[in-house]
């Protein structure tokens, strides 16, 4: 029995090689889009924008309804309410905001705040049942 690498031995190494280099560049190209999580801004059940959730973005923006304003600030991946005009302030102490379904609500001034994560799980259920 001959242990000898002939040249089609290295030809199947490099195909084989390459595959690989192939799926790691496409598998990871694919994957950067998914687990992107984003604020959505709603003043008075209209959408004032929707801000990607990054490490790197940082801004901070006043939303102004008829009743009032609150400054909405974007850090580090998180969103909190900085400052607001309404009475009870108690959006200002629910805190920073960065999870899938996590919401900041002022009412008085009809301002909201949601966090969706656009990577859907094969697992979720998407029907709801009484």
């Amino acid at each position: 029995m001959k242990n000898k690498i002939n040249k089609y031995d290295i030809g199947l190494i490099l195909i084989i090689i390459v595959i690989n280099v192939m799926i790691l560049v496409f598998g990871s190209m694919n994957t950067a889009d998914k687990g992107k999580k984003i604020a959505y801004v709603y003043s008075n059940n209209q959408l004032v924008g929707e801000y990607t959730l990054t490490e790197d973005y940082k801004t901070e923006f006043k939303v102004e309804s008829g009743s009032g304003y609150n400054v909405i600030h974007i850090e580090g991946g998180k969103v909190w309410v900085q400052d607001a005009s309404c009475p009870d302030k108690v959006c200002l102490h629910q805190g920073k905001i960065s999870s899938d379904g996590e919401f900041i609500a002022c009412l008085p001034n009809g301002l909201m705040i949601t966090i969706v994560d656009n990577e859907k799980n094969e697992n979720d259920s998407d029907i709801m049942t009484k």
